[in-house]
């Protein structure tokens, strides 16, 4: 996994027996921990996306790239939209 890398680049790969699937960064930034948890326990992603499931945790580089973003309740409006 990368340690830095700009708004919208491959920041890893998450692969399941089905499929393979790129994660992107959704802003520029560096990492300053890891889920250590999610080798022993990849279920993690599904079971507690919210808790325990995370990936990564960064340090943004620029907060304009955060405004841009939507929050819990806005992607939520959006995903039924796409129904």
């Amino acid at each position: 996994m990368k340690i830095s890398w700009a708004q919208k680049a491959e920041a890893g790969c998450l692969e399941s027996v089905k499929a393979a699937s790129d994660v992107y960064s959704p802003v520029a930034g560096k990492i300053v921990e890891v889920n250590e948890k999610l080798a022993a326990t990849p279920n993690l992603l599904n079971s507690s996306p919210l808790e325990d499931g995370w990936i990564f945790k960064l340090e943004v580089a620029s907060r304009s790239d955060v405004e841009g973003l939507m929050n819990e309740t806005a992607y939520k409006k959006f995903l039924e939209t796409q129904k």
